[in-house]
């Protein structure tokens, strides 16, 4: 067990093949305190990313491993980030944390 961890034991999830999409990068953002990516601890998934093309509109919802994580900020900010430089500048993008 890692000691400083909020969760020092979480789930891994197995990664799941994927359709060519440009939010594809998003599930392979590493988490903040584990080696893990975001997918493999189920903190987002591809049910959670919506993409409306004629509206030019992302929206991103992910789930923290606990309730009280610190880190949730960060991992939204990683995430937006990633968005913002891999889609055009036409797009407005929302995250949000269930």
């Amino acid at each position: 067990m890692v000691s400083g961890l909020i969760n020092a034991n979480p789930i891994i999830y197995e990664k799941k093949q994927r359709q060519q999409r440009s939010t594809q990068s998003l599930p392979n953002i590493k988490d903040p305190e584990h080696p893990y990516s975001l997918e493999e601890l189920k903190v987002i998934t591809e049910e959670a990313i919506e993409v409306n093309d004629q509206n030019s509109y992302v929206r991103v919802t992910f789930t923290p491993t606990v309730e009280h994580c610190s880190m949730a900020t960060i991992i939204g900010l990683c995430l937006r980030v990633k968005l913002l430089r891999s889609l055009p500048s036409r797009y407005k993008i929302d995250c949000f944390v269930t």
